[in-house]
């Protein structure tokens, strides 16, 4: 959990993160230098997890870190909710399955073993279809009306602050919505979305994409119910203070 995470493995992740989610988009002077996307990731250690893939390169030297995911939960009513609060993947390594690897293995952890609604904000379909594929879900028939009836609470009951200030934006939460969107989140964070759009466009091609249109910082918000992993074992209320 992430209150046994060392210092070593977080330098890590943040210089991964640094290195392959660095990009800013033209409009990108509207905001911060100092601005740090996904600081809140490790904001409540005790109900966060963090999954890592490492590639040995030299025998001599140390592992290197070329993706990780971390995932925080909380109660939302009588449900719980497993939120990807960060992914990142070395962009060398990209469209081999890392990102799914890295969401599957969360299924793994005991905090993850009851959750029965998984949900991310990404700019990225890969990694809204790897979440898809976690939920046993199909990315281009995703249940919109589950997005529409239970975002605000989820996000409302989120320890997380950004989850619980989002700007939601896209013809699920904005009535007369005539930009294409369809489930998103303007984050303000104005990355350059130029390979997620090439993605994006492969998609629609198959026809396997319904949350709609990528514009400048905005994300897709991707929310799926799922059958919790175990039933056996009592569950413990996660009470985190908010951030």
């Amino acid at each position: 959990m992430g209150n046994e995470i060392s210092d070593d493995t977080l330098t890590a992740c943040a210089n991964l993160f640094s290195s392959n989610y660095g990009v800013w988009g033209q409009q990108a002077s509207t905001i911060s230098k100092h601005t740090i996307p996904g600081k809140n990731c490790l904001s409540h250690p005790e109900h966060t997890v963090l999954v890592t893939r490492y590639l040995q390169v030299d025998p001599l030297e140390s592992p290197l870190l070329y993706g990780h995911a971390f995932a925080t939960v909380w109660d939302y009513g009588e449900r719980r909710v497993g939120w990807v609060t960060q992914l990142v993947v070395d962009k060398q390594v990209h469209q081999r399955y890392i990102v799914t690897q890295l969401l599957q293995s969360l299924k793994l952890h005991v905090l993850f073993s009851h959750i029965d609604i998984v949900g991310l904000v990404s700019s990225h379909p890969a990694a809204c279809n790897a979440l898809a594929k976690y939920a046993t879900a199909d990315i281009k028939n995703i249940d919109l009306g589950f997005i529409c009836e239970h975002t605000s609470g989820i996000l409302g009951s989120s320890p997380i602050s950004y989850l619980k200030a989002a700007q939601l934006t896209g013809a699920l939460f904005e009535d007369n919505c005539n930009s294409g969107t369809v489930s998103s989140v303007f984050t303000k964070f104005f990355v350059d979305h130029t390979k997620p759009l090439e993605v994006l466009s492969l998609y629609k091609k198959k026809d396997q994409w319904c949350l709609g249109e990528l514009l400048d910082g905005h994300k897709f918000l991707a929310i799926f119910p799922i059958t919790p992993m175990s039933s056996t074992v009592p569950l413990s209320p996660v009470t985190p203070t908010t951030s």
